[in-house]
């Protein structure tokens, strides 16, 4: 029951209704996995968790179901591929000639499922680049330019990216514990149109690339 609710508060948020064409759904789905990925991690205090838990562990463990489906229910995806860094799509373009660089970082997403959940990350992104670069830019971040080099990839150049680089996918703001701080109080609050409009702000940080500690002042609720 307590999920059927937090499902229908989900459907009935105001940045759902943007695109009635379902266009959002896969979003909510993919978020809704991002969010109990790190969910989990919280509430098992990993030493290698990520910044975004900085100073805010509590608010990651006690977050309600119906919090959580709102947040889910955001106009833009919560994980990343670095769907800006058009430097790293076209290493990745030339992975048939040069490997890529041997560093790579230590991915966040582990566990059962884990592969599935950041192969899926890569699909969709790619799905975008493909059918809808201009979705693609608002509900992922995409540049213009990662948006060609990504379309161009097989779905065989996506499985081995999940299998051999996984953490390329990453929560978005990572490193912005304030912006995530934000977005969880938004979550909590009963009126809706509170996360609506910190979820709104998060869009124009996505579209103008605001440096971090400008970011999270920018999502901020204007009062009054």
């Amino acid at each position: 029951m307590e999920e059927q609710i937090a499902g229908a508060a989900a459907q009935q948020w105001l940045a759902g209704r943007w695109l009635a064409d379902g266009s959002l759904d896969s979003v909510a789905e993919i978020n809704g996995q991002c969010l109990e990925y790190l969910g989990s991690m919280a509430a098992a205090a990993q030493q290698t968790s990520p910044a975004l838990f900085a100073g805010q562990l509590t608010g990651w463990r006690d977050l309600p179901v119906g919090a959580r489906a709102q947040l889910a229910a955001s106009p833009y995806l919560l994980a990343d591929a670095g769907f800006d860094d058009e430097s790293r799509w076209q290493a990745m373009e030339q992975r048939m000639v040069h490997d890529l660089p041997t560093f790579q970082a230590e991915p966040v997403f582990v566990g059962p499922g884990a592969g599935d959940f950041i192969r899926r990350v890569l699909v969709f992104g790619w799905h975008l680049a493909r059918a809808n670069r201009q979705l693609a830019r608002v509900v992922l971040g995409m540049s213009p330019g990662c948006a060609a080099r990504i379309a161009a990839l097989r779905l065989q150049d996506l499985d081995w990216l999940a299998q051999y680089r996984p953490g390329w996918v990453r929560p978005r703001w990572e490193k912005q514990p304030r912006i995530w701080r934000h977005l969880l109080l938004a979550a909590r609050h009963p009126d809706r149109d509170h996360l609506t409009q910190v979820s709104l702000r998060g869009l124009q940080l996505m579209a103008a690339n605001v440096p971090g500690v400008e970011g999270a002042a920018a999502l901020r609720p204007r009062r009054g």
